[in-house]
């Protein structure tokens, strides 16, 4: 099994013992010198998110001959799916867009959990989740289909942050409601998302909190729920969330 060094894939594997030796001690001198990879692996390694319950559906649906050609294009054989693929999965499937600009993702936690899920989701993400950028014309697709969905008027200038790239606009699902999840690439401070979701309550002031290490600003009009996550300092991201707040209209 051949799988690029450092990557998500070959952690994985390292975790559930299918590497080879030789494998096996490249990556461990590989872990010995690079920090942030040594910690991507703690992360992977502790993760307690419930992928497989959240992920059958789209597992059922998603394209298995690709997928196994992506991550293991070296056999014919499919590898047991064990928890850890999954969280590798949930990666790959943003990263890849094997299911187009539309994924799918059915959590069922109860709602006081849902910052908490967003938090360790976004945790998986590194700069190399977010590495290709698309066309202009493909990102404002992306945006203004997740713009109709929740009745907002989403576009490349409303989103422009300094120092940072827009990446993509996905179409999330959790507990029956549609959820746009729009990420950014900072130069700095690395992977950064705005999750919005339609609110039937009243509106809410900002509001800070700090979950995993990555600083949150959330707030909510009378039809729509905000939520800024990002590994900036809670300066940074309330900065952030201000300005999203100015540009973006319902």
């Amino acid at each position: 099994m051949r799988l690029p060094l450092g990557s998500d894939e070959m952690l994985v594997a390292y975790l559930d013992n299918e590497l080879s030796e030789a494998q096996r001690n490249v990556l461990e001198s590989r872990l010995i010198e690079d920090d942030a990879l040594a910690q991507r692996l703690a992360l992977l390694e502790r993760s307690n998110l419930p992928f497989k319950k959240a992920f059958e559906p789209l597992l059922q649906m998603a394209p298995i001959e690709r997928l196994q050609q992506t991550l293991y294009p070296n056999t014919h054989q499919t590898p047991a799916v064990s928890r850890r693929h999954l969280i590798a999965a949930a990666v790959s499937f943003l990263a890849l867009g094997v299911m187009g600009d539309r994924v799918m993702i059915y959590l069922t936690q109860p709602e006081d959990n849902w910052r908490e899920l967003v938090a360790q989701y976004m945790a998986l993400y590194t700069p190399e989740t977010l590495a290709e950028t698309p066309s202009n014309q493909s990102m404002d697709a992306q945006l203004r289909t997740a713009g109709e969905q929740l009745g907002l008027v989403l576009s490349s200038s409303s989103l422009s942050l300094p120092g940072a790239v827009l990446k993509n606009a996905r179409t999330l699902a959790y507990d029956d409601q549609q959820i746009a999840q729009i990420t950014w690439l900072d130069e700095i401070h690395g992977p950064m998302a705005l999750c919005i979701t339609k609110n039937t309550g009243r509106g809410m002031q900002k509001k800070n909190e700090q979950r995993l290490g990555m600083n949150i600003v959330y707030w909510a009009s009378a039809n729509h729920q905000f939520m800024v996550i990002g590994h900036g300092s809670e300066e940074q991201v309330s900065q952030v969330a201000e300005r999203l707040q100015s540009t973006i209209r319902a």
